[in-house]
Order: C-alpha cells, then structure tokens, then sequence
C-alpha cells in the first residue's frame, strides 16, 4: 500500500490522520467552524451539502478561498455527500458533476471526495481530470443499511483503484460487533490488495472502534468533530478521537 503526501500530512502511513468535517449552513457559521478545526485537525473536510449558498458560484468562489486562507497549510477536503450516501442534497450527476469542476479549477482544494456510485455517470477521464489539475481524489462508497460481505468490500476497493483514486474509502452500517471485527480485518487484508491508502469505517457507536483502530488496521484517515457539530452519527469529537489514538 501507498503512502500520499498532501502538504505536510502523509496518509496511509504512521497513525490515522484526523479530519474535522465542517457543517456550516452560512459563510459565518462556516469561518466559525474552520477557526476552531484546525487547531484540533490534521485535515479539515468541508461538507459542503451542508452549506446553504453552495450552488451559487460567486458565493462558492469566496467562500473557498475565505477556507483556504483560514486553515492555511492544512490539506482541505471538498466533499459534496449526496442524500444517497447520507448526505443533505439531491443533487443531479450533472448538477454535481458542475459544482465539483468548479471547486477544482479554483485551485483552493487539495482532495475532492468522490461516490463511486456516481463516477460512471460522470466520466470515465473525471478522476484523472481532476488529479491533472493537481488534485487529489477520495473515492468513497457508503453501504447505509449493512456491512456489506468481505469479498464485496474488497471489490469495491478494487474498483476504486481502478477509477484511478488516491485513497479509498468504505463506510458501512454495522448491525452487531461482529461486523466491526469483520471490517477490521477486511481493512488489513485490503493493504495487500490493492496500492493506496484505505479508508475504512463504520457508522454510530459500534464504529467507534473503527476510527481509532486506523494504527492497527491501517485505515488512514479518522473523522473526529467539534464539539456538537457531529457530520454523522456516533462522531467522536476530534479532541478525544486524538487522545484515543494516541494511547493505542
């Protein structure tokens, strides 16, 4: 498995990186936000279906640069989480595909977080587009319901490196224990099987374990939030996700 520096932070390697998501609905709640994540962060991801104003491109365009000059030279995530994933916004391919060239060609990013549900109704050259523009790209899929069977899991990895992603990220819903002990050691095999960084986690609190666990299992990136600013269920704040991980 591949390592992949962005800035100063190297992930796939050493403990999981950290990432606050922001949630902001408006410009000020947003600013708020970032002030406070990157003192806590090793990345910051901003979920822009949150955010009010996002498919207005002038609105965008400021706001993404107010980011980039507030978390300085921290990697920051652009993730745009349709309802189908979880997210707040239906949103056509077009209408998201649209709003993430956007994103890209005003350089104030450094990853873009991708559903591979929708990457074939985007394109084909869509990843590597974005990475010729010197952008990274996360290739998420989200199972809602249930933890998916390995075999599965390891194929969507599989198709994940195929579509030419820097890092891939599964989220799974688990239904007991056994399903988190079931990704775990799917995240482990996955380092074997495919050359990138691997995201691997599950929802609520019996995921916890999975955001932590990322220095045995060699997950690379855990999500921690502010405090009551939670961008899923079950999110640890990002303060006791560090001290967590710290101790394993």
């Amino acid at each position: 498995m591949l390592d992949l520096k962005v800035r100063a932070v190297r992930f796939g390697t050493g403990k999981p990186k950290i990432c606050v998501p922001l949630i902001g609905r408006t410009f000020d709640e947003l600013m708020a936000q970032a002030s406070q994540a990157k003192k806590v962060g090793d990345a910051i991801e901003w979920r822009a279906d949150f955010y009010e104003a996002v498919a207005d491109e002038e609105q965008l365009l400021m706001t993404l640069m107010a980011l980039r000059d507030e978390v300085r030279q921290l990697p920051l995530i652009f993730n745009l989480k349709t309802k189908a994933a979880g997210g707040q916004l239906e949103l056509s391919a077009r209408e998201y595909r649209r709003i993430y060239e956007f994103v890209v060609t005003s350089k104030q990013v450094d990853l873009m977080d991708v559903e591979l549900s929708l990457l074939d109704q985007l394109s084909p050259t869509f990843v590597r587009w974005m990475q010729a523009l010197n952008t990274k790209v996360i290739v998420s899929d989200y199972t809602l319901d249930t933890t998916p069977k390995d075999a599965i899991l390891l194929f969507r990895l599989n198709m994940m490196e195929h579509w030419g992603a820097d890092i891939g990220k599964i989220v799974v819903k688990p239904k007991d224990e056994l399903d988190v002990l079931r990704l775990l050691e799917t995240t482990v095999k996955a380092q074997s099987f495919v050359n990138l960084p691997v995201v691997a986690l599950a929802t609520g609190k019996l995921g916890h374990f999975t955001q932590v666990a990322g220095s045995l299992t060699g997950s690379a990136i855990a999500y921690g939030c502010l405090p009551n600013l939670a961008a899923e269920e079950g999110q640890l704040e990002a303060k006791t996700l560090r001290q967590l991980i710290k101790a394993l």
